[in-house]
């Protein structure tokens, strides 16, 4: 199988640019064909294995509840099986260890609509959860890794939206001729 090669406008490449002075999270195994580009520029990588897929050289810790402090990690690359019961909680654990500019890589194992039965996530309900998360959609991708994954580049969204307070009055609005 070829290896999955991110191209400069990829989602991989846009999560790994400018990694001077940044903090980087990888968690969970990724798949053999993606590469993952140089981590050296980063400020600090944080290499983590989820309990059932421990990996060598990578800390195990829980996806519900991640040993580090609030918004510690500007990236964060995340492949994880993403169960549909634990969906929400372990995105709000990433949520809560990303900076507020902070941006991350999801590789989700992805099935088509009519597979009903077979593990992995549709577009249309992994987007729900992603929202719910509070997380802003910036890429999405559907890569053959050999099976289906989404790459989905996402970032933090902090639930607020710009909101008008007031009324303005219709003789202080400029008229046009």
């Amino acid at each position: 199988m070829t290896p999955y090669r991110h191209t400069d406008d990829s989602a991989m490449a846009r999560l790994f640019t400018g990694g001077d002075q940044h903090r980087l999270l990888i968690a969970g195994r990724t798949p053999a064909e993606l590469v993952i580009p140089n981590t050296e520029g980063f400020e600090r990588v944080a290499w983590l294995a989820w309990p059932e897929q421990p990996a060598a050289g990578a800390v195990v810790a829980d996806p519900l509840h991640l040993p580090f402090a609030e918004a510690l990690f500007d990236k964060a690359l995340v492949t994880s099986p993403l169960p549909e019961v634990e969906a929400q909680p372990q995105l709000r654990e990433l949520w809560r260890v990303l900076a507020p500019a902070g941006m991350a890589l999801l590789v989700v194992k992805a099935r088509r609509t009519w597979q009903f039965a077979a593990p992995g996530w549709v577009r249309e309900a992994l987007e729900t959860v992603l929202e719910d998360g509070m997380f802003e959609v910036l890429d999405w991708q559907v890569e053959a890794l050999p099976d289906r994954y989404h790459l989905v580049l996402v970032s933090k969204r902090d639930g607020l939206r710009p909101a008008m307070i007031g009324r303005v009055a219709e003789e202080t609005v400029p008229q046009t001729a």
